[in-house]
């Protein structure tokens, strides 16, 4: 038996003896979706998939209104995504392919995308770059929201086409009451307000000048540079980004290959690898300032590799459904049993957690 009838979108203009009637049950007997109790509904929605998410919360207003309530659960609950690229076609935006833990893929179409290169994500947008406009756009594919940041001042070469060669943090200055676009451009930062037009710049601190990352922790901004210096880089109320260098002692040799950074909770991790070792952490202490081999954290986490992306460490208890490494993609185990840590890999991810995150600064 189906249900023909929705009573929370109902326009119909039946007499209100039948509006009565029809409060409670449809008129083939079966209970309206508005009467479903709530926590059994919500038993139901944390069970879907994000694509799915979406459909459930258009079914009615009350469902809708529910589903918003929510949203921060949901999808803090949802494993990463991977996520492909399809061909512009006809002057066209591109489709999007996102496929989740059950390799169940889904297609959307990304505006703004017709033309430009992705440089990853940050708070859930993804970075959409046009080297010939040199302008941004930002685009969250669940909240549909779209930022654009207008006549970035550096050139972006066709080599660098597909490349690391952008990082971009979105983040919330209480000294401006606004958002802030921070992008790194090897070696010079740049900043962008919301809603306003102009950029700001401030050049590398460190004597070797290449910047390989910038992490946001604890409401500060962090930066790791080519000789493996720390900065920590600071934006006053006057609009002014500053750098502060960060004294730290035991950063690994200069064999590294390309520190990354990563965080979960209050801790700081560099993932780095060498030419004798697969991928390696450190934690920073932050009493002592100094960079110590990540310990006791078997099983605890699992790491999210990209190229395109930052890298991101999740605890796999948070996933009600799995704790089932994904298919199809690099998977692997660090050898040093005393960090045993599961390690994903994938050319472009997507976290359905980070999507309505928000980066306040410290200020």
């Amino acid at each position: 038996m189906s249900v023909t009838r929705n009573d929370d979108d109902d326009a119909s203009s039946s007499s209100s003896s039948s509006r009565k009637k029809f409060k409670t049950f449809c008129n083939d007997g079966v209970a309206s979706w508005l009467d479903v109790n709530l926590d059994l509904l919500f038993l139901v929605m944390i069970k879907l998939g994000v694509v799915d998410f979406v459909a459930f919360s258009g079914v009615c207003k009350s469902w809708r209104s529910f589903a918003f309530s929510n949203r921060n659960k949901f999808m803090a609950s949802k494993p990463p995504m991977k996520i492909s690229i399809g061909p512009h076609i006809n002057k066209e935006d591109s489709y999007y392919f996102v496929e989740d833990f059950k390799e169940r893929r889904f297609k959307t179409i990304i505006p703004h995308s017709f033309g430009r290169t992705y440089f990853g994500s940050t708070c859930g947008y993804f970075i959409l770059f046009d080297k010939e406009t040199r302008d941004f756009w930002l685009v969250n594919p669940i909240t549909r929201d779209e930022l654009h940041f207008p006549d970035y001042p550096l050139s972006v070469g066709a080599h660098e086409k597909g490349m690391t060669a952008i990082r971009g943090i979105l983040v919330f200055s209480p000294s401006i009451s606004g958002r802030v676009f921070v992008v790194l451009r090897t070696q010079m930062v740049s900043f962008s307000i919301v809603d306003k037009q102009g950029w700001n710049h401030i050049s590398s601190a460190s004597p070797t000048p290449y910047i390989l990352d910038l992490h946001v922790l604890k409401g500060k901004i962090y930066s790791i540079h080519i000789d493996f210096s720390l900065c920590e880089l600071t934006l006053d109320h006057n609009q002014n980004l500053k750098w502060t260098l960060l004294e730290t002692k035991n950063y690994p040799k200069r064999s590294t290959f390309r520190p990354e950074f990563v965080s979960w909770g209050e801790k700081l991790y560099m993932i780095y690898r060498s030419e004798s070792s697969p991928e390696k952490l450190l934690e920073l202490n932050f009493g002592e300032m100094k960079w110590v081999a990540a310990e006791n954290i078997t099983g605890e986490y699992a790491f999210f590799l990209s190229r395109f992306t930052s890298c991101v460490a999740i605890k796999p208890e948070s996933w009600p459904e799995t704790q089932t490494p994904y298919r199809g993609c690099g998977y692997f185990l660090d050898d040093n049993k005393s960090q045993q840590c599961m390690f994903f890999y994938e050319w472009m991810w997507y976290f359905p957690h980070d999507c309505l995150s928000v980066n306040v600064l410290d200020e």
